[in-house]
């Protein structure tokens, strides 16, 4: 993700990055005790693995603690869900929050 010293906070910071929704969206469904390589995660998210990559956004969502970065020596880079994240739970939240207005 292209670091922006203006980027706003909070909705305007996801606003502005159209893949990071999506990646929050799906995070909400994966199960934090699973690994996932860069290429599951596209996968998962149905955003094409090169756009991932190009966009850095994996890279913005470790940023903002939703997921976490394991890079073993000699093996796949790989991310697991991190459950203890606030900005995660304030996601569930909102989207619960949306649920009972519908």
């Amino acid at each position: 993700m292209e670091s922006d010293s203006q980027a706003g906070a909070g909705w305007e910071f996801v606003a502005e990055h159209e893949s990071v929704a999506t990646i929050i969206d799906t995070l909400l469904d994966l199960d934090p005790g699973t690994s996932y390589t860069r290429s599951e995660l596209a996968a998962e998210t149905g955003i094409a693995l090169k756009t991932l990559h190009l966009m850095d956004d994996v890279d913005g969502v470790v940023e903002l603690g939703l997921l976490e970065r394991h890079d073993p020596e000699g093996e796949e880079v790989y991310y697991t869900v991190n459950a203890d994240s606030d900005v995660l739970g304030a996601a569930r939240e909102f989207d619960r929050a949306v649920a009972q207005q519908r």
